[in-house]
């Protein structure tokens, strides 16, 4: 039978390791062309709106292989509910056989995609951050912002979001000594402000402009 992994577990074992040196391993791995990732399958809904990302893939002559599925319905949280959700199970490379169902609720895809931000900033944000903008306040707004700060010293991020209440609710999470959070409605303010500018929102037109960019 496999195991089945909840999410308390799954963060208690992501306590004692650190993702970012196997999140770029990982990539380096797919630029030599030693990982194996088909077409993404997809589901789109319209009412409500939502979306479902299947994903798979293995690194060649590894033990496992991995199937994400993950979903993303943008109403949820007028419904008191998490944007995202799902799980990955894992399979064994040599047999086929399913070894592992890691319950995730979503949080391995969010983990794997700020970090994955950080990997970016790592190598190619200023080494002088005069302050990081963050355009979306939600969940990946505030795990781009704690990452990016393992790889980038700053002291102060200006943030766009939706409404003041988003707004007030990230600056009340984020903020802390050495960290000053800017909250501001209109997008151009981060431009104007930040060298390095995260984007994580699921817009559907355009939020920033090429010419407000620095």
């Amino acid at each position: 039978m496999p195991v089945i992994v909840p999410l308390a577990e799954i963060k208690k074992v992501l306590a004692a390791i650190d993702p970012l040196p196997l999140i770029e391993a990982g990539f380096a791995a797919y630029s030599r062309g030693d990982v194996v990732v088909p077409p993404v399958g997809e589901l789109v809904f319209a009412d409500p709106p939502g979306d479902v990302h299947i994903k798979y893939g293995y690194i060649k002559r590894d033990d496992f292989y991995v199937i994400k599925i993950a979903s993303g319905f943008t109403d949820n949280p007028k419904l008191g509910l998490p944007s995202g959700d799902g799980l990955m199970l894992v399979f064994s490379q040599k047999t086929g056989v399913l070894e592992a169902v890691l319950l995730d609720e979503g949080y391995l895809t969010n983990l794997r995609t700020a970090v994955a931000g950080a990997v970016v900033a790592k190598y190619l944000a200023p080494r002088q951050v005069s302050a990081v903008g963050i355009v979306g306040a939600g969940v990946q707004g505030r795990m781009q912002l704690d990452w990016l700060r393992r790889v980038r010293k700053f002291d102060q991020a200006v943030v766009w979001g939706i409404d003041e209440e988003e707004l007030g609710a990230y600056r009340r999470d984020m903020e802390s000594p050495g960290l000053r959070i800017r909250k501001t409605l209109r997008a151009e303010e981060v431009a104007a402000a930040a060298n390095p500018i995260v984007t994580c929102t699921p817009a559907t037109s355009p939020v920033l402009k090429a010419e407000w960019i620095r």
